[in-house]
């Protein structure tokens, strides 16, 4: 609400940030984030259109991206347990805290080494933060703690074919759909069983 009070501290403050004291601020003079945030890069430069974005901010919490190729993220979980080694070698853990939906290219994402139109962020949250006081920025390692599956049947990811039904199938090069259940996602490959997937078979696939 918009009181006498509010006024005045609008006032007071405006000298600090070089403006008249008016009491009166519009909406591009100020931004609101929901708590503490930290500027992350300055876009805008001397004398740029001032209709582009001046600045990007993150959270003040630390956290670890990691670009993740597209047929491997299947794999990971939200609230998944990991080993961040840090760069002195120490260890510290963390969880996953967020996992992208929007496909970027490797060039977007240093480190990556997979196709440059198929990876995925992955954020972790360090559970930890007195670990990384120090840190400002810098490549670490990230430790994901995996499943295994012996004596199992696999494709790769691009056979599947989501049905309407919700589930998954495989096409034979005859053109039959056979109904799958997935299991687990790693290196470009999927688990599947189902009647009538054996060893040996052919199955058609995008990739």
């Amino acid at each position: 609400m918009l009181t006498a009070s509010l006024i005045d501290a609008i006032k007071r403050w405006q000298p600090t940030a070089g403006v008249e004291p008016t009491g009166v601020l519009d909406v591009s003079d100020v931004v609101v984030t929901t708590g503490a945030a930290r500027v992350g890069k300055v876009n805008a430069q001397l004398g740029a259109d001032a209709s582009a974005d001046l600045l990007t901010i993150t959270a003040t919490t630390k956290t670890v991206t990691i670009p993740v190729d597209a047929l491997d993220v299947g794999s990971i979980k939200k609230g998944q347990k990991v080993s961040v080694t840090l760069p002195d070698q120490s260890a510290t853990p963390g969880e996953v805290s967020a996992i992208s939906t929007i496909i970027q290219g490797a060039a977007d994402a240093e480190g990556g080494s997979g196709d440059p139109s198929q990876q995925l962020n992955v954020t972790v949250s360090l559970q930890d933060a007195d670990a990384v006081q120090d840190v400002a920025a810098a490549r670490v390692q990230v430790k994901f703690a995996t499943e295994t599956r012996k004596g199992v049947l696999t494709v790769p990811v691009g056979a599947l074919l989501a049905l309407s039904e919700g589930c998954y199938a495989l096409r034979t090069p005859e053109g039959r759909l056979l109904p799958v259940e997935t299991g687990l996602f790693a290196k470009g490959l999927v688990e599947v069983s189902g009647p009538g997937i054996a060893v040996g078979m052919k199955v058609e696939s995008a990739s």
